[in-house]
């Protein structure tokens, strides 16, 4: 069933014994099933501890979890730094000669170290051995187990003494540092530099997850090992590899866990959160190895209703249901000694939470058993970008999330695939992930299926010579809001919301704008124009009933202007009328719901997610392929499968149910 597992900072010696009541109290209320107790966190975090420093915190620990034992709950250890997060202004110790991260720049940090640095390896192994001592259920790694982001670094590391010496034995040179990074980040076609920087992060990383599993196992063989990560696309700027790390960090006898980031510390509009969850949280998901077990990190920081509300954090709590999790981490208290907060209420909602979303996984919703739009990802997309600038880093972030965001937006079921081999499917890609394919894999996946593309994508297909799949004789980029531009007219004699000619912005977070000229003209569906008027570009177009050109791309993650009532309808009825026979479902006319359509061995399962900032009344859901006969439903207040409210209306369900804002429903069909 569904685990709680509190994260939860006790000091020792500093109210030890009230603050581990107020914990008990606490986790009977709460139904909390684990606690994940903190070592040396971030307020009270010095550096790398010395074992001297460690073991009070492990003493505490080990008095907490023998009044935990008797009432059934869990312990485990968090040790907040491996690498380490970031400076503050932190220095190493006495003893501690480790080699220090250095970013690009040269930059040198004070106290995050290096990981090829043997001092520190061996100190690791040390520190994890004397965790494993208490024989705790699991032991997590923190998040500081990267490569990015190690403040004030810039982007991050490592280009130290020890890497240069790697990288220039790799590539076959002596090399200095800027000559090392300008190769890795030259524009164009990548550098053999670049595949030397992710090979070195990626075995590295690898390596030392083995190494630190191995210390905590040969002490206690029964913990399991836990690695939290961050946004899966930054990871691929240093190489990660998913399934190395985690199968490295699991045994025959204790699978692979993940802690994924859930993408707001504090509260952001539904609206917002949504999008991002499908940019971060589902993306993660899908890299991980499948056996892996899940708990995502439900955070407020900075640790009080201040940060976010308990509506938020229940809205967080049950839409981590959708990832087919095994529980969540929660992360809601301060962790440098105050404990727990009884007045804020948290027990209440996660008691009341939990019988929901335990019915919720009683149905058996398989994360790898969805169906919608499949939107193309690969994580090792950073091997083959080409950087336009080469000026930083982050060029080697891939931007294929587009899509994802986009149908979440606009109440559009849709799944990542990391497949490249697709047939009969319906498949949206962005940014330069066709690189990724060869010559005989795009020429299929354009014959075999309906391809929605965005401008980077499209733009990438050109440059790559196969612009002729889609019909494009020439392409040109107009920069956003250089007036060029400025907004987009329907052209196709069609109303959508009901409008005539109806126009959308193609200014501010539109993105940059790529003109085609088409050999073939395509069905042009809009224009777009200038301020008076005049055509600059063709809009939207569908070719030969095989692809949905999107001319718009860089968007650095914002595209508001394409969140729109008038643009959701079209890529509505083109998916209706194009790609009529797929598995596809979308709830019509509302913003912002987020749909989970699951074919169990018996069952259909459909999670709505309310997050569009207000009450829903009734909603008309495209669902061609449901068994529209019969539906139940379950609710947070109604557990127990009951009979949904609905019509049918041809390939329509009229679900006449409220859906609360931040609220979920689920509906169950026949197969």
């Amino acid at each position: 069933m569904f685990r709680y597992i509190l994260r939860f900072g006790i000091q020792p010696g500093f109210h030890e014994d009230r603050r581990l009541e107020t914990l008990i109290e606490f986790c009977k209320e709460a139904s909390i099933d684990e606690v994940m107790f903190f070592i040396g966190p971030e307020e009270l975090n010095s550096g790398h501890l010395t074992k001297e420093e460690a073991e009070p915190w492990l003493e505490g620990i080990a008095k907490a979890k023998r009044l935990l034992d008797p009432i059934g709950i869990k312990t485990s250890i968090n040790p907040w730094a491996t690498l380490l997060h970031t400076d503050r202004g932190r220095r190493l110790k006495s003893g501690q000669n480790f080699t220090l991260m250095v970013d690009p720049y040269g930059n040198r940090a004070s106290a995050v170290a290096c990981p090829l640095c043997e001092n520190w390896r061996r100190y690791i192994v040390e520190m994890f051995s004397l965790y494993a001592s208490i024989r705790p259920y699991m032991i997590w790694i923190e998040d500081d187990f990267r490569l990015h982001n190690h403040e004030p670094l810039i982007w991050g590391g490592c280009f130290c003494e020890l890497h240069m010496k790697e990288f220039s034995r790799r590539a076959g040179k002596i090399l200095s540092r800027e000559e090392f990074v300008e190769g890795i980040l030259r524009p164009g076609d990548p550098h053999p530099y670049r595949k030397v920087w992710l090979d070195v992060c990626r075995e590295t990383m690898i390596e030392l997850a083995k190494i630190i599993s191995d210390a905590v196992h040969k002490v206690s063989p029964e913990t399991y090992v836990g690695l939290m990560s961050s946004d899966p696309e930054v990871h691929c700027i240093e190489g990660r590899d998913w399934h190395g790390i985690l199968d490295n960090l699991a045994t025959q006898s204790t699978p692979s866990i993940n802690r994924p980031h859930l993408p707001s510390y504090t509260e952001v509009t539904p609206q917002v959160y949504i999008m991002r969850f499908n940019a971060v949280s589902r993306l993660t998901k899908t890299f991980i190895p499948d056996h892996t077990m899940v708990y995502p990190e439900l955070e407020n920081f900075p640790f009080s209703l201040f940060s976010k509300s308990k509506a938020f954090t229940r809205f967080q709590l049950e839409t981590s249901s959708v990832l087919d999790s095994d529980g969540i981490t929660l992360d809601i208290f301060d962790i440098m000694g105050n404990g727990i907060l009884l007045r804020d209420g948290y027990q209440d909602i996660l008691s009341s939470s939990k019988n929901f979303i335990n019915a919720i996984k009683t149905l058996g919703i398989n994360f790898k058993r969805q169906y919608g739009v499949k939107v193309l990802v690969d994580p090792n997309s950073s091997y083959t970008i080409n950087t336009y600038y080469g000026r930083s880093m982050d060029e080697l972030r891939p931007r294929e999330t587009f899509w994802a965001q986009l149908f979440s937006a606009y109440s559009i079921t849709n799944i990542y695939d990391v497949d490249k081999d697709q047939k009969d499917s319906v498949v949206a890609i962005s940014g330069q992930y066709l690189r990724n394919l060869s010559k005989g894999q795009i020429y299929s996946l354009f014959k075999n299926n309906f391809v929605m593309l965005e401008g980077e994508a499209i733009w990438t297909l050109y440059y790559m010579g196969y612009g002729d799949l889609i019909g494009i004789m020439n392409i040109k980029l107009i920069r956003h809001n250089t007036g060029i531009a400025s907004y987009e007219q329907v052209c196709d004699n069609n109303k959508y919301y009901g409008i005539e000619e109806a126009r959308m912005s193609s200014q501010n977070t539109a993105g940059d704008i790529f003109a085609i000229e088409y050999k073939e003209t395509p069905d042009i569906l809009s224009l777009i124009k200038d301020p008076y008027g005049n055509t600059v570009a063709n809009g939207m177009a569908v070719y030969k009933g095989k692809a949905f050109i999107f001319p718009y791309g860089f968007f650095d993650n914002d595209f508001t202007a394409h969140r729109n009532p008038i643009r959701q309808e079209i890529v509505q009825k083109i998916l209706e009328k194009y790609c009529y026979g797929q598995k596809l479902t979308f709830v019509r006319n509302l913003p912002y719901v987020g749909v989970f359509d699951y074919e169990l061995e018996d069952k259909r399962v459909m999670v709505l997610v309310n997050a569009s900032g207000d009450d829903i009344h009734s909603m008309r859901i495209y669902a061609p392929c449901w068994d529209k006969s019969e539906l139940q439903k379950i609710t947070k207040e109604q557990i127990i499968p009951a009979k949904a409210n609905m019509r049918a209306d041809r390939d329509d369900i009229i679900l006449e149910e409220p859906l609360d804002r931040l609220g979920l429903m689920v509906l169950i069909g026949s197969k």
